[in-house]
């Protein structure tokens, strides 16, 4: 699989250079970047056969099978679509869209274009994840009767510079970190919250700093959310499912390959399962790449994308931001 990178963004080597990297049958064939300097810098760095001098050039090549858009979020619609237009299948960071109006005309590009369009969750793909839902399926913990789950990590504003302080970019620590909670929720619910509530604190330049919300589901079952990106926050990825009969807790759903905990809590004694060191993200490509072959479908795509988008709209709207996501109410 001939893979292209549309920009030459942070979270690139991690997310698609390092698994590419040590995977057979997949191909870093061209980055394209703002700067045709700075793509053609990155791609001799970390191993692109070539780069390209505009987006447009690299959607449109011959030679790339899979688009991995790792833009700022206000520009993953419009260039998802140009590639889906082109006939490319694409991987698209998190969160997906501006909102969920964005996210349904990506999809239909894709339903029109006949290719796939997959959002970067990669938490998903860990067998660490797949653990916790094999234990909720199976009935481990009896009905689902709450779930708490945060990540916060200090994110500075260099200077006016950090898209994610911006909110023409779509900034906001819930969109960038809350949207993990959410999707870790979402994929134990598989269900729409039916209420929701949100509270925010705003930094001067008008994103959410920090931000809880609280998501009750049918049969009564509440979520408690929450994210910061403040100077002062604490470093927290968590996530904790109670049922009738026990809980489940995941210290570092996120990342575990960085250090984690997943333990079953059952008539008061803990079990804890051992976890895999392999990267997310290089289960992630491998899932992509094969799910790209076979046709099956994957968890971070179609529905799921819509009900993602649309409990971010929703958690944005509660906590009376609704601009950040829409622009100003009329």
């Amino acid at each position: 699989m001939r893979i292209g990178c549309l920009g030459a963004a942070r979270i690139a080597p991690a997310a698609l250079v390092a698994p590419a990297q040590v995977r057979g049958g997949a191909v870093l064939q061209a980055v394209a970047a703002r700067d045709p300097q700075r793509a053609a810098a990155f791609a001799g760095r970390h191993g692109f056969l070539r780069s390209e001098g505009d987006y447009d050039a690299l959607i449109a090549a011959p030679d790339i099978d899979l688009i991995y858009n790792a833009l700022p979020v206000n520009l993953h619609a419009v260039w998802s679509i140009r590639a889906l237009e082109a006939g490319k299948h694409v991987l698209c960071e998190k969160p997906f869209a501006m909102n969920a109006a964005e996210a349904d005309a990506v999809l239909a590009a894709g339903q029109a274009s006949g290719r796939r369009v997959i959002e970067a969750f990669h938490y998903r793909y860990h067998p660490g994840f797949a653990q916790l839902l094999a234990w909720i399926r199976a009935g481990a913990i009896g009905d689902v009767t709450g779930l708490d789950a945060a990540f916060s990590v200090p994110i500075a504003d260099l200077g006016g510079t950090e898209i994610r302080h911006r909110p023409e970019t779509g900034g906001g620590a819930f969109m960038d970190l809350g949207c993990y909670p959410l999707s870790w929720t979402l994929a134990v619910m598989e269900a729409a919250p039916v209420t929701v509530e949100a509270r925010a604190i705003l930094t001067p330049r008008g994103v959410d700093e920090s931000l809880e919300a609280s998501l009750m589901f049918a049969g009564g079952v509440e979520a408690s959310l929450s994210a910061s990106m403040a100077a002062n926050a604490r470093f927290a990825a968590r996530f904790t499912v109670t049922g009738e009969r026990g809980r489940i807790e995941f210290l570092n759903p996120l990342a575990p390959q960085l250090g984690a905990r997943l333990s079953l809590t059952l008539d008061g004694r803990t079990e804890s399962v051992p976890l895999s060191r392999i990267s997310t993200y290089a289960f992630q490509l491998d899932a992509v790449l094969a799910g790209l072959e076979s046709g099956e479908t994957l968890p971070t795509e179609g529905r799921a994308i819509l009900r993602q988008q649309r409990a971010l709209d929703a958690v944005y709207g509660a906590a009376g931001l609704h601009h950040l996501r829409f622009g100003p109410a009329v």
